[in-house]
């Protein structure tokens, strides 16, 4: 699970360059897999995987099969929450400042964005100050 975790930050660590600004990996696809490995095995799964063990699962493939087919999910929609919070919460309710957007992260509102953005509007987006 740590090296799972591991390649989600490497991910997520390569497609935000700091001081840069280069979306062509800003896919649905590219920010899916970030949260895939960053997020929803270790937070979701695992959790529920050691319980399955723990109940004596063990050997029992279908039960780890069918909660990664729920919890993978849930792992990227937790995440799609998270980011809208880090660029709308209020960081008093939140408990956090959201930096995304600053620190150029794949994340759900920015490939939003790109995908319904025009070729003017994607300039607007790549030009910082």
């Amino acid at each position: 699970m740590t090296y799972k975790t591991e390649l989600g930050q490497m991910l997520d660590m390569r497609t935000a360059v700091p001081g840069k600004v280069d979306f062509s990996g800003y896919t649905m696809e590219t920010y899916q897999r970030i949260v895939k490995f960053k997020t929803a095995y270790y937070s979701f799964y695992l959790p529920v995987a050691q319980a399955l063990l723990l109940a004596g699962y063990d050997g029992k493939q279908a039960a780890f099969d069918e909660a990664l087919s729920v919890l993978l999910p849930m792992g990227e929609y937790f995440q799609i929450q998270d980011d809208y919070l880090d660029c709308y919460g209020d960081a008093k309710t939140i408990g956090k400042v959201g930096t995304d957007i600053q620190d150029n992260k794949c994340g759900w509102l920015i490939v939003q964005a790109l995908l319904r953005a025009s070729p003017a509007q994607r300039k607007v987006l790549e030009v910082r100050d």
